[in-house]
């Protein structure tokens, strides 16, 4: 099946990452390393830190851990503080970024030596796209997982919809809050209570599902033009919304669902239930897809998410690819490697691996590849 590739951004314009410096972070003492345009190529057994390099970017673009894990969990046994810095480039223009988080205190970002009173202000300012082998649960596990996914892309290009995000759940919380507060019994005052959340949430809830839907429509063209090219495969890849508050009866259902939310202690109706669904030739990808499809077709998600984002922002992100080779034959690797390493399409490309023979045989000679092998918490590099 042909596939038609569309030019969405200047080539020149991408965001990219010159330097880190981490002390204290995971089971990092302290380490300094330099990036290169094109792959920057970490290999290594597992457990020896190739994510958490990884997720120390993601600190720095997105101000948190990208894992389950604390603040205080990601600080190195033994120490008080974790410390990244990093170093970011783009159309000419530099970044400096510094994560700082003492042990049971307030996590300071700073952005050219100032630091942020609303750390939320950050989210956005340096694109940022990263596959993980949890990519998985979009697929397995419940709605909030996509939801959060979504979320996190139309966050780095709208920041309204972010704060709106914020206070729609802060609000949420604090209706729940109400409602398991009442035991089941509603008096005047809760009554006036829930008046002002509901109105709130209702609206709150439209804004929010009409972002939510406008960016189905926009990233449905961008996962099935990725599909032939990623995945390999010829199935057609697409995703649903499915949203209660979509329906035309939306407000008269969130108010006729007080009764039960005050029995059930919790708001039953909202932007909260929202879901996305994947879909391979129309079919549910959870019920019908192959393991191996259900790895490609997380493979074309990230990428399609990638030139997403390179669209609308019109700065190719930094992309971020843990252990994407895993489960996938030899020729696969080859192949994909020779489009991450495509320029016109791709900036700085970041790809972990544990087959360190195999992987960098596949690049050496070949692409412009900057190689981090890893043991035990130290680090040695070399360019092909």
């Amino acid at each position: 099946m042909g596939v038609k590739i569309i030019k969405i951004y200047d080539p020149s314009n991408l965001m990219k990452i010159k330097a880190l410096a981490l002390q204290n972070f995971k089971n990092y003492e302290n380490l300094a390393l330099e990036f290169t345009d094109g792959i920057q190529l970490l290999l290594g057994q597992n457990g020896t830190g190739k994510t958490n390099i990884l997720d120390s970017l993601h600190y720095l673009t997105f101000t948190k851990t990208a894992f389950v894990n604390t603040d205080n969990q990601n600080i190195k046994k033994g120490a008080l503080y974790f410390l990244i810095n990093g170093d970011f480039e783009n159309n000419g223009q530099t970044y400096e970024v510094i994560c700082y988080h003492e042990l049971r205190k307030k996590k300071l970002i700073k952005l050219n030596g100032a630091p942020y009173e609303r750390i939320i202000e950050h989210i956005g300012k340096l694109p940022l796209v990263l596959s993980t082998p949890h990519d998985s649960d979009l697929i397995r596990e419940s709605s909030e997982v996509r939801r959060k996914w979504v979320d996190g892309c139309i966050a780095q290009y709208n920041q309204e919809y972010l704060a709106n995000l914020l206070v729609y759940n802060r609000i949420l919380s604090q209706r729940n809050a109400l409602l398991k507060g009442m035991e089941g019994h509603l008096n005047a005052s809760n009554k006036s209570l829930l008046d002002t959340y509901d109105t709130q949430l209702i609206t709150l809830s439209k804004s929010l599902s009409h972002v939510r839907i406008d960016f189905v429509d926009r990233f449905i063209p961008f996962l099935s033009t990725n599909e032939g090219l990623i995945v390999f495969e010829r199935e057609t890849c697409s995703m649903t919304y499915q949203s209660q508050v979509l329906a035309d009866d939306f407000e008269h259902s969130f108010l006729e669902s007080r009764k039960k939310d005050v029995l059930t202690q919790r708001t039953n109706i909202g932007s909260h239930k929202d879901d996305y669904s994947f879909l391979m030739d129309g079919e549910p990808l959870k019920k019908f897809g192959s393991q191996g499809q259900q790895k490609s077709f997380l493979i074309a998600l990230r990428l399609s998410q990638y030139d997403y984002l390179a669209k609308v922002t019109q700065i190719k992100p930094i992309l971020l690819l843990d252990d994407i080779f895993d489960k996938l034959d030899d020729e696969r690797v080859e192949r994909l490697t020779a489009l991450l390493n495509d320029s016109s399409r791709f900036g700085q490309v970041f790809i972990t691996d544990a087959r360190k023979e195999r992987t960098s045989l596949l690049v050496k000679g070949k692409y412009k590849t900057k190689i981090f092998e890893i043991e035990k918490g130290k680090v040695n590099s070399y360019e092909t």
